[in-house]
């Protein structure tokens, strides 16, 4: 098959759903398809494509309503003859399977890590008469857009993320690399520093854990537009040696080895893909129980889930799992297990190839 990844994100911007998107392209590419990524020139997708040895073409989609953008990729998907495009942002639907769907592309889809839609007029067209189904990575955004009811019988499809379990993953003397205390414990998080990923409210947990003269470091990978906020909030609450925001990490897996725990305090998601890199590290975790954390994480067997907003609950998962060694190797060991039989990448791909094949099987009908 020859295939398009569809992605107009800005070029500084990285998420979730592009990280899906590269792995998936890749899984592709090596069971033999005629893998594009196409992408603003110069962005974070273009690298992490090209460290992938994926094949990149330059596109941008500068609005919903950019009209004459669908001329040059109608030239470009006949010139490439694609049979498969996956759109990867609303306004790639708009613009892009409208582009696909007036030639004739024989499956065109949307996938949604998050739920991007809502049940208001403006989506029924683009997503009901331009696609030919939706991939989602969590039953219960399956769930909400089909309450919607609007969306035709068998059109969204769940597949789930896929990782790749790490290999040979070096260990990271956390204690040296960022001076903290001796015999600390260190919780481990990673995500965007904006409102959805709750990291404000890991600053009351730190806050909670020095009141209960608990001797805990948290170490927090990403960046975002709240950074600062919440390197505020650390001194207002006095927790700014307890609480360590480090930037962007290329070294997820070695902060995971060498931690002793994780945490997701996330205030929404869609399939939460720190957390399962988290798992697939063997690593115990403490999740907010929203959208597709519950169907990762078996609650006290490969991990613990708690009520979104409750610091209290989050303290409480955290303190088991560092007081209790018994505990913690059984989880990390369910954590392991649990990727290994659900959430690979071969599993992944091999749905994705499924789903695209029974599509253009039905095209030819």
């Amino acid at each position: 098959m020859n295939i398009l990844f569809l992605n107009s994100l800005n070029k500084r911007k990285w998420g979730g759903g592009e990280k899906w998107m590269v792995v998936a392209a890749k899984g592709l590419a090596d069971k033999g398809h005629h893998v594009t990524i196409a992408c603003i020139k110069n962005s974070v997708i273009e690298q992490k494509a090209k460290e992938r040895a994926l094949k990149t073409w330059y596109y941008t989609i500068p609005a919903d309503i950019a009209f004459w953008k669908v001329y040059p990729l109608k030239a470009f998907l006949k010139e490439a003859d694609i049979d498969v495009l996956i759109c990867c942002q609303n306004r790639d639907v708009k613009i892009g399977a409208r582009a696909a769907r007036a030639i004739g592309i024989k499956a065109i889809f949307a996938r949604q890590g998050i739920q991007n839609l809502s049940n208001k007029k403006k989506y029924i067209r683009p997503f009901t008469q331009y696609i030919d189904g939706i991939i989602t990575n969590t039953k219960s955004i399956k769930k909400i857009y089909e309450s919607f009811g609007w969306f035709p019988d068998n059109f969204i499809h769940v597949i789930y993320n896929g990782i790749e379990i790490p290999k040979d993953v070096f260990k990271i003397k956390l204690h040296d690399e960022y001076q903290l205390p001796p015999g600390s414990k260190i919780i481990f998080s990673a995500g965007r520093l904006d409102f959805q990923k709750g990291f404000d409210l890991l600053i009351r947990v730190a806050s909670i854990a020095r009141d209960q003269d608990r001797n805990w470091q948290f170490i927090i990978a990403g960046e975002g537009k709240l950074k600062q906020e919440l390197i505020r909030a650390t001194v207002e609450k006095s927790v700014s040696d307890r609480v360590h925001f480090i930037g962007f990490s290329d070294k997820v897996s070695s902060l995971l080895k060498s931690s002793d725990a994780f945490v997701l305090p996330s205030r929404y998601e869609g399939m939460p893909n720190a957390l399962l890199e988290a798992m697939a590290n063997k690593k115990a975790s403490v999740a907010t129980s929203v959208n597709g954390a519950p169907e990762l994480v078996e609650d006290g067997i490969s991990g613990f889930l708690v009520e979104s907003e409750n610091t209290e609950q989050i303290f409480e998962r955290l303190n088991r799992i560092l007081t209790d060694d018994d505990l913690r190797f059984s989880m990390e060991r369910g954590a392991l297990e649990r990727v290994k039989n659900h959430f690979t990448t071969e599993k992944m791909v091999q749905r994705l190839e499924d789903l695209f094949l029974e599509q253009m099987k039905k095209q030819e009908m």
